[in-house]
C-alpha cells in the first residue's frame, strides 16, 4: 500500500509540473499558488484521515460482512462485477451529493476552487469517508469481500485523479464509455446551464442512462466554482463554509417561528 502511494504521488507530482509549465508557456494561468497550497493541504488531511481511520474502516465493514446475504468468491468475474457495482453506487452517491443539503455540505469544498487543475483533485472532501462508508455496505452486504470494496474505490480514486484538467482535450471514443476531463470539466462548472451534470467515476455510462450526461457548449465557457463563491483560502471556512450556512438557515428559521 505504502509503494502504490508513493508511485501514485510520484505520478502526480510529474503531472502537476508539465501543467503548470504548460499553463505559463502558453499563459492560461490555470494555477494559483495559495488556491493549489489549500487543494494539496486538503488531499494530505485527506490522506492522513484515511491512513488513520482506514483500519476502523475495514473493521466496520468486516462486522457488516458477518450479515452477507451470500459469500461471492474472489474470481476475475467478481472483480469486474464489482467494478461496475462500484461505479453505480458512485454514481449515485455522487448525485445525491450535490442534490441532498446536508451530503453537499461535506462535498462542497471539492467544488469551491475557482480553479481547476491537477491539484484540484486534492481538494477532497474531509469527511467523505463517513459517506463512503455507509454507501458502500450494500456492496458488503452482497457478499463481496470488504477488502475488494476497498481496493476497487482507491484505484477508482486513482483515475478519477487526472479527470482535473484543462490541457487535455477529448480522447476520441474513450468519450463513449469513460469519465475523461472534458466530461469531468463540465462537471465542476458553476454555470446555471452546465450544473448536477457527469457524475461518474470511471465510466460515463450510467450518466448517459439516467439523463445526466452534458456535454460543454462553445457559446458557453466553463466557470468553475460553486454559486455563491467563498473566495478565501482559510481552511476552516473552506471545510466548513456550508455547514454554517446551514446552521444560520435553520437558527433564522427557529426564530421566525418563536415571533
Amino acid at each position: 500500500m505504502v509503494i502504490i502511494l508513493i508511485v501514485f504521488c510520484v505520478f502526480y507530482t510529474i503531472g502537476i509540473i508539465w501543467e503548470v509549465r504548460h499553463s505559463m508557456k502558453h499563459n492560461l494561468h490555470l494555477y494559483d499558488v495559495k488556491d493549489s497550497a489549500m487543494n494539496l493541504s486538503l488531499g494530505i488531511a485527506v490522506v492522513a484521515i484515511r491512513f488513520v481511520f482506514g483500519g476502523t474502516w475495514l473493521l466496520i465493514w468486516l462486522w457488516v460482512s458477518r450479515f452477507a446475504i451470500f459469500k461471492i468468491e474472489e474470481t476475475y468475474l467478481a472483480w469486474l462485477f464489482l467494478f461496475f457495482l462500484h461505479e453505480f453506487v458512485y454514481y449515485w452517491m455522487h448525485r445525491l451529493s450535490h442534490n441532498v443539503r446536508i451530503l453537499w455540505a461535506v462535498h462542497v469544498n471539492h467544488h469551491s476552487s475557482q480553479l481547476l487543475n491537477f491539484t484540484t483533485a486534492a481538494r477532497m472532501p474531509v469527511l467523505m469517508f463517513l459517506v463512503m462508508m455507509v454507501f458502500w455496505s450494500p456492496l458488503i452486504l452482497i457478499g463481496f469481500n470488504p477488502f475488494m470494496v476497498f481496493a476497487v474505490s482507491n484505484v477508482s480514486f486513482v483515475f478519477a485523479v487526472f479527470q482535473h484538467s484543462q490541457v487535455i482535450g477529448k480522447i476520441p471514443l474513450l468519450e463513449y464509455i469513460f469519465v475523461t476531463p472534458t466530461h469531468h470539466r463540465l462537471h465542476h462548472a458553476s454555470n446555471e446551464n452546465y450544473i448536477n451534470h457527469n457524475y461518474g467515476s470511471v465510466l460515463i455510462i450510467f450518466d448517459r442512462m439516467f439523463g445526466t450526461f452534458k456535454e460543454v457548449r462553445e457559446e458557453e465557457p466553463i466557470k468553475y466554482g460553486i454559486r455563491n463563491n467563498i473566495n478565501t483560502n482559510n481552511p476552516v471556512k473552506v471545510i466548513f463554509h456550508e455547514w454554517e450556512d446551514m446552521f444560520k438557515r435553520k437558527k433564522k428559521g427557529a426564530n421566525e417561528k418563536e415571533h
